[in-house]
């Protein structure tokens, strides 16, 4: 049944609201018999309907929009910065109920809503919402319950305006190459170079945010490590030998399947030593994906990444592509912030007449719809209710985030060099704390353990006299902290850490862990906290005044200390 026209303009303008859903893990049938008779009651075009991802444009509800999704059944919609730039919670909760009244009216299964919420780099969610930071803290804290505690306060807080599916978290390995280049599709959006700690956190995210009904989708399988190809823009060219992958990359997918993964994006990467066919990407492989369902057991929802990237369209029409990809075992085809209407209703009904024509069985769609509608009963979202926007704000527990990033700073933030056993600081120590005056919170925590420490401002650009005052601190102190960011970067922090007197200074990082490279190797300590955030510094200052213990580990080497190097020891109060 279409949707009238009045009702439409109700839903936009949020007047229909009903009561709110049940808590996600309070299931009322999620049982196989209630997905088979779904499944027996849909029709082909339903079905195929299923298997689609789609985007939209806007943050407007379009008629255009809402006839395709009553036309073709979509599985699942995702929202990029085009729907809900500069746009509030509120107002997300009302789209997402619109969209999600339109899916209901037509064939009465909701969609999965999803949205790419890594942290840090990629995050389509910002006013209102936590600003959660690169993955690589969850990689040097590399703790199951922190991890999962993270994909809890995630998944909450999308839960909490109508999202029920996360396209995170990323399992990809790091690469130093990555992390140093800015223009590399993998940039600051990895968690370690350790696959087993990939998996782990991975898994545990995954299961965190199921807790809050909100289903996590690791990606990018097989892995972009290590190759410098954007498969946004051509096919990404993945040439590492067999067992090298499976020690590695297809390890840390394993790890995050076997930890919890429901739900896996299949990247459109070519590996030459494992993939028969010359240039086929993952996403359209037999082989690939027989390596997840055979090797790995997992019999969960495999997507594709966006079908119009490029690792696709230079080479297939998005048509073709579709239905190469259903043939080889994808679950679902995602489109991206950049398809055209055209081409994802093309590809709808590429599938859908492929078969018709007998060149797709029906038991394979039959197959891939029973494993999406499965995922939804699983988690409470065939009994979709509209959210009341205004009590979104309730819903929107931040408090929850913060101390969750708080607690994972405190795990994760990493004492990597202390030759002279100066940490942990003690309230009695004669000790000079320089840090940047644009962070006052440093100095609010630290001296809350540290009141009689003598502390030093500086500015982001560092003026000669804040680099005299400086050193006049550090030559009266027994011990000096520095905490700069981006060393490597910002040369005059550089300069006004190299002007201390290495013997007794401990040089700490807001940045990555590379920025040890950018300073005397000969200074006495070094501290990675990775990130700028309130909640890290809050974190650091605990670490280094011993109010909670030091534990993080080095999710990649650096000059002169091997992957998961860390110094450790005890609270001392």
């Amino acid at each position: 049944m279409r949707i009238r026209r009045s009702v439409l303009v109700l839903l936009i303008v949020g007047l229909v609201l009903a009561p709110m859903p049940a808590p996600p893990h309070s299931h009322a049938d999620d049982s196989p018999e209630r997905v088979d008779a779904l499944l027996e009651a849909m029709t082909l075009r339903q079905k195929v309907g299923q298997m689609f991802m789609v985007s939209i444009y806007g943050t407007q509800p379009t008629f255009n929009q809402v006839d395709f999704i009553q036309t073709y059944f979509p599985g699942a919609l995702v929202l990029f910065g085009s729907n809900v730039d500069g746009t509030t919670p509120d107002y997300i909760t009302r789209y997402i109920n619109t969209f999600q009244q339109y899916a209901v009216e037509a064939d009465g299964v909701p969609m999965f809503v999803a949205v790419d919420q890594e942290g840090g780099r990629v995050r389509r969610l910002t006013e209102g919402f936590t600003n959660f930071p690169d993955p690589v803290i969850l990689g040097a804290a590399a703790d199951y319950d922190v991890a999962y505690g993270i994909g809890q306060a995630m998944a909450q807080e999308l839960r909490a305006v109508g999202f029920t599916m996360n396209l995170a978290p990323v399992a990809d390995l790091h690469t130093r190459e990555d992390d140093m280049n800015q223009y590399r599709v993998m940039h600051h959006r990895t968690i370690s170079q350790d696959a087993g700690v990939v998996g782990m956190v991975a898994g545990a995210m995954a299961q965190g945010m199921a807790s809050e009904g909100v289903v996590a989708v690791v990606k990018h399988y097989p892995g972009h490590n290590p190759t410098s190809t954007d498969s946004h823009r051509s096919l990404a060219t993945v040439d590492i030998d067999r067992q090298t992958f499976m020690d590695n990359n297809f390890r840390a997918f394993q790890l995050a399947i076997e930890d919890g993964a429901e739900a896996i994006m299949v990247g459109h990467l070519y590996y030459p030593a494992i993939e028969p066919v010359p240039n086929l990407p993952a996403s359209l492989s037999p082989t690939m994906i027989g390596l997840l369902r055979n090797d790995a057991h997992f019999d969960g929802v495999l997507m594709t990444d966006a079908m119009e990237m490029g690792g696709i369209v230079t080479q297939f029409t998005i048509p073709d592509a579709a239905v190469m990809a259903v043939k080889a075992g994808i679950d679902m085809m995602a489109f991206g912030t950049n398809a055209a209407f055209v081409d994802q209703i093309a590809a709808m009904d590429a599938v859908y007449n492929a078969v018709v024509a007998g060149d797709i069985p029906e038991s394979r769609i039959d197959e891939a719809a029973r494993r999406i509608l499965t995922l939804k009963a699983k988690h409470g979202l065939l009994d979709w209710q509209i959210l009341k926007a205004d009590d979104t704000y309730n819903r929107l527990d931040t408090g929850f985030s913060r101390e969750a990033l708080i607690h994972m700073f405190e795990m994760g933030t990493t004492v990597v060099r202390d030759e002279y056993n100066m940490l942990p600081l003690r309230p009695e120590d004669n000790v000079a704390i320089i840090y940047p005056i644009g962070k006052p919170l440093i100095y609010q925590e630290c001296s809350t353990y540290l009141p009689n420490a003598a502390y030093q401002g500086y500015s982001f650009v560092p003026a000669e006299w804040e680099v005299g005052a400086s050193q006049a601190k550090a030559q009266a102190a027994d011990k000096v902290i520095v905490i700069a960011e981006n060393v490597a970067w910002n040369q005059p922090q550089g300069a006004l850490v190299a002007a201390l007197p290495p013997e007794k200074t401990i040089f700490v990082s807001l940045w990555k862990p590379y920025d040890w490279e950018a300073v005397n190797s000969s200074i006495a300590g070094f501290v990675s906290a990775y990130s700028t955030l309130e909640e890290a510094q809050i974190a650091l200052c605990r670490v280094i005044a011993g109010a909670v213990p030091a534990n993080g580990r080095l999710p990649m080497p650096i000059r002169g200390y091997p992957l998961g190097h860390g110094l450790t020891y005890e609270a001392i109060r």
